[in-house]
């Protein structure tokens, strides 16, 4: 796997430092993907979403909004990328609905659930009770988010 940029640097120095918090490391997320940590199939977090609406060949709604993707851009432009479906971005939050704009041959379905990538994993996961682990569509495992609600 590959280390978060962050980390690189400090493993060079590994002999000073008696703590390290990895943090995007075991998901990575869309600003990781922008730095060039990786590509966006190797982000291992992804908000399982909802079309509720397609009010125009380029526009849908999906039933997760900042409350579910964080309004945590990082200084990225939008808020989130549909995976699988090229060109499909989360360019809108509310605190219940995403908007997605569609660009090139993606097309959705009301009622299709599509996995979103988010921008920042780490505050992502902390909206969450728990996660689940899966291979394709087959859930492995469920854990629980034992900091949830713990920060600051």
């Amino acid at each position: 796997s590959t280390l978060s940029p962050s980390m690189r640097c400090t493993w060079s120095n590994r002999f000073v430092i008696t703590e390290y918090r990895p943090g995007t490391y075991i998901y990575l997320d869309r600003y990781q993907v922008a730095k060039g940590v990786g590509g966006l199939n190797d982000c291992a977090l992804t908000v399982l979403a909802t079309v509720v609406s397609h009010p125009t060949a380029t526009r849908a709604i999906l039933d997760s909004g900042s409350k579910a993707l964080s309004s945590d851009t990082l200084g990225l432009k939008d808020f989130g990328e549909l995976m699988g479906i090229p060109g499909a971005l989360v360019t809108g939050l509310s605190e219940e609905h995403g908007t997605v704009t569609l660009s090139g041959d993606g097309k959705l379905r009301i009622g299709e659930r599509v996995r979103v990538v988010p921008d920042h994993c780490c505050v992502v996961t902390n909206l969450f009770d728990q996660v689940h682990l899966i291979d394709g569509d087959k859930v492995l495992e469920t854990l629980p988010v034992a900091a949830r609600g713990r920060m600051g």
